[in-house]
């Protein structure tokens, strides 16, 4: 019976400190501050907040085609699930030409020429269209901040490239003119 008033004991001794410990934290530090010992200054002017309004629920919607009916790269990307591995037509103005610079036999290897293409020059959202060779720019008459309608398949890696999160146009036309292979 020792064995088991002992355990009862330090049972009841455990029960008193866990109700007794929380009650120790809960105290505060510090002095308290009523808030009828400091009432507002009547001199200082209000307070005014002048948030700008909340943009319409329209700048949260991805707009998927132009008028013409062929698509934004902002919606070709915006809905990459649908159109992956897909022909399309997407419009879009060339923000930069990459690896049409570049002199063979140099010590490093010319990337394989490539540009990207935006919904406005200003914009930020961008995609890779590769699949062509440098002629091409010279005879479609390619120049950058110039807008054209380019047609291919959509696919995360073609040519050379990868680009898993925007996807890429394997270019088979500009301005409905096919590209022709000389391959």
């Amino acid at each position: 019976m020792g064995t088991l008033t002992r355990f009862n004991s330090c049972c009841l001794a455990a029960l008193i400190l866990l109700i007794a410990l929380p009650g120790l934290g809960c105290e505060r530090s510090g002095p308290e501050l009523p808030s009828d010992e400091f009432p507002p200054d009547p001199d200082l002017p209000e307070a005014v907040v002048d948030l700008p309004s909340p943009p319409p629920e329209s700048a949260f919607e991805i707009r998927e085609f132009n008028d013409d009916g062929s698509l934004r790269v902002e919606g070709l990307i915006g809905n990459r699930d649908q159109y992956l591995e897909e022909d399309v037509e997407v419009r879009g103005f060339i923000s930069r030409f990459e690896g049409d610079d570049c002199e063979p036999g140099g010590d490093e290897p010319c990337p394989k020429p490539h540009f990207f293409i935006r919904d406005h020059p200003d914009d930020d959202l961008e995609m890779m269209v590769v699949g062509y060779e440098n002629e091409l720019i010279a005879s479609a008459n390619l120049a950058e901040d110039e807008e054209f309608l380019f047609g291919g398949l959509y696919e995360q890696t073609a040519g050379g490239f990868v680009s898993s999160e925007m996807g890429l146009l394997e270019l088979a036309s500009v301005d409905d003119e096919p590209i022709v292979d000389e391959n």
